[in-house]
């Protein structure tokens, strides 16, 4: 996890020191690409075509690196395939090709005039789950197999009549800033117990209805035996759906998953922790804009996993630090790793070997 601030920028590599291959996830705030730029330019020059860059939904918070990504001249990179669902995807197909149609996102003129493959593991159509069947999956050079959990038709379609607005939030169309980033009056009263965070863990659930993040892209990869779950923002119900489907209404096993949305409430909902097994959790945010991860969200985590789990965070905030206290790891049996005092905040590596 890369310093995205209070979003996602997510630096998979995988394969050997022979032959790595890389995955970008996101870019995170426009920041993040002083870091992403750093990485770029310290690979080797055979090394510059990485797999795939993805962007999961257009939230400022995930999409404005990449931007400026895309529009630097010196970009000393490539990819092979990007995953994004423009305007032209948010709709059942019928036919007629639209791969190429511009709509003046600026993230959709620049993939289109640096010439990069888009959507090409999906035809160039949408990347969504269908309504039936098997869930998307692809192979990428390497071996990393990767499957589709998110977004869902619906979520897609309705997306459609608020994308301009969405659009202008993130700053993606012309002439538009991104909507500056605000205190939301976010408190948090008293410190956590035992007792709090049992009553928090109880407290009802309140689904996220954001559209924008309900068309995020998920994505479960699998590599040398080991799974990763990288939720973005998805609609934890939309995650469950998926789930349910590749399971067969089983458990699925992850070794590490990505909390959807930096650790909301409104994406966690109890049922999806009951649905995945797994002890790792990551929670990219700087806990800036929203308090995020919210209490409730890692409550739900510490009642339901108690025995033993790690909560993995790229930055020292208050939010992550009030669970880092002896008491509550003793009371509930997890562990708590974020960056040392010595360590650059914003970056967390979590290696599956």
């Amino acid at each position: 996890m890369l310093p995205a601030r209070e979003g996602d920028c997510i630096w998979v590599e995988y394969g050997n020191e022979a032959n790595t291959h890389r995955i970008l996830i996101d870019g995170g705030r426009s920041s993040a690409y002083d870091t992403l730029k750093e990485r770029f330019d310290a690979l080797p020059d055979a090394e510059r075509v990485l797999d795939l860059m993805v962007c999961t939904h257009v939230d400022a918070d995930h999409i404005e690196g990449l931007l400026k990504l895309i529009e630097d001249p010196a970009l000393p990179v490539s990819f092979k395939d990007v995953w994004f669902n423009g305007y032209v995807h948010l709709t059942r197909p019928t036919g007629a090709e639209t791969f190429g149609a511009k709509q003046g996102e600026q993230l959709t003129d620049g993939i289109v005039d640096r010439r990069w493959s888009w959507n090409g593991a999906f035809g160039h159509q949408s990347v969504v789950v269908g309504d039936d069947g098997p869930l998307p999956s692809v192979t990428l050079a390497g071996g990393m197999k990767v499957t589709l959990l998110s977004p869902h038709w619906p979520a897609l379609e309705a997306l459609r009549p608020v994308w301009k607005k969405e659009c202008e939030k993130a700053g993606l169309i012309p002439g538009v800033q991104a909507r500056p980033e605000v205190d939301d009056g976010v408190e948090r009263f008293g410190g956590l117990s035992a007792a709090k965070v049992r009553e928090l863990a109880a407290a009802p659930y309140k689904k996220d209805t954001s559209k924008a993040n309900g068309s995020s892209i998920a994505l479960l990869l699998e590599y040398g035996g080991k799974t990763a779950l990288l939720a973005g923002d998805a609609h934890g119900e939309a995650l469950q759906a998926s789930i349910g489907r590749l399971t067969a209404g089983g458990k699925l096993a992850v070794d590490v998953l990505k909390l959807s949305h930096h650790g909301s409430q409104g994406t966690l909902p109890p049922s999806l922790m009951d649905a995945v097994d797994c002890d790792s959790f990551l929670v990219s945010t700087d806990g800036s804009r929203h308090g995020h991860p919210d209490r409730e969200a890692i409550a739900r985590l510490a009642v339901s996993r108690e025995g033993g789990f790690s909560l993995i965070g790229n930055y020292r905030s208050a939010e992550m630090l009030e669970w880092d206290q002896a008491a509550l790891k003793r009371a509930f049996g997890y562990s708590v790793r974020l960056p040392g005092d010595s360590e650059p905040d914003g970056i967390m590596r979590h290696r599956l070997l």
